[in-house]
């Protein structure tokens, strides 16, 4: 695609590559001269979330769909990826990426870090709900974070999360001996389990969160009574995060707050988050990102060659 990005590419760079790994899927973006010149598509790259074997051939998928030309290197690069504080998730970034580069700058950050940038701020809170949720903030050359511990020890609110506060409530609808309602009723069919036992034990066979994720619209969108409590819960789960990242930077009060993240596009999500967010941090102006999160790495990259401080 062609086309200008006032968030996303700004002139004076000539050649800029911007990545946005997350759990599920990759996104990349190059401009030249302050253009959108290509983007692509392809399955996660991320160690934690593909494994190697599946993160390198996502990545080799990702970076074939560029007009990548040796002869023409980029200035800088950058890569938000989920999990990149994992032991040896830079590395394996950086070895693919700096060979890309005629000046060795590859900025590598977690991917909730590419919210901000990608909406043209330099400091505020930003909100990330999909298959995983976290919080990030950065104010006055401080940075702060909160959650992002994956699915067995945190990601509150997220897709997963969603989905699991729906299992639970069937699992005790069942224990009570009443029916399992609309949800139930959706939820196996979706699934393709005979029962809510044999849900419950799909549950544990198949634990991988994306597997899981990919119900939580269904939860949301669902006429069950229980659907609203969900939705109600997550969104004040979300606004801890929020609030948490806000209190460790120790910033005043009215930072903005940007949600991002794939499952904020749900608009029933969006508003409880949008309303818990606004009682949690009084006077933050909560918005939805509207831009792609792969405009905030390219955004990066940009002040990474234009010799800004590079995010640690």
């Amino acid at each position: 695609m062609r086309g200008r990005s006032p968030h996303g590419c700004r002139a004076g760079v000539s050649r800029l590559l911007g990545l946005d790994i997350g759990g599920t899927s990759s996104r990349a973006r190059v401009c030249v001269d302050g253009e959108v010149v290509a983007e692509a598509e392809a399955s996660s790259a991320s160690l934690t979330a593909a494994g190697a074997d599946g993160a390198a051939a996502a990545l080799a998928d990702l970076l074939a769909q560029l007009p990548i030309d040796p002869g023409h290197p980029f200035d800088a690069a950058c890569a938000g990826s989920a999990g990149s504080n994992v032991p040896g998730a830079r590395e394996f970034l950086a070895d693919r990426l700096t060979p890309l580069t005629r000046s060795g700058i590859v900025v590598i950050v977690n991917d909730a870090m590419l919210v901000l940038p990608a909406a043209g701020l330099g400091a505020g809170v930003g909100v990330i709900c999909g298959t995983g949720s976290i919080a990030v903030g950065t104010w006055a050359g401080r940075e702060a974070r909160a959650g992002g511990f994956g699915y067995l020890l945190g990601d509150e609110g997220s897709g997963y999360w969603i989905a699991r506060a729906a299992l639970r409530a069937l699992l005790d609808r069942r224990d009570r001996g009443v029916p399992v309602g609309e949800l139930g009723r959706q939820l196996l069919a979706a699934t393709g389990a005979s029962d809510i036992d044999a849900l419950h034990r799909m549950f544990y066979d198949f634990p991988h969160p994306r597997r899981w994720a990919r119900h939580a619209p269904l939860v949301l969108d669902s006429d069950d009574p229980a659907a609203p409590l969900i939705t109600a819960e997550a969104a004040r789960a979300l606004a801890n995060l929020a609030a948490s990242a806000a209190r460790r930077l120790d910033a005043p009060t009215g930072l903005p707050v940007v949600l991002g993240g794939g499952l904020m596009g749900h608009p029933a999500l969006r508003a409880a988050a949008t309303g818990a967010i606004g009682e949690a941090l009084p006077g933050s102006d909560v918005r939805a990102l509207t831009e792609p999160p792969v405009a905030g790495a390219v955004r990066l990259a940009d002040g990474a060659a234009r010799g800004a401080p590079i995010p640690p």
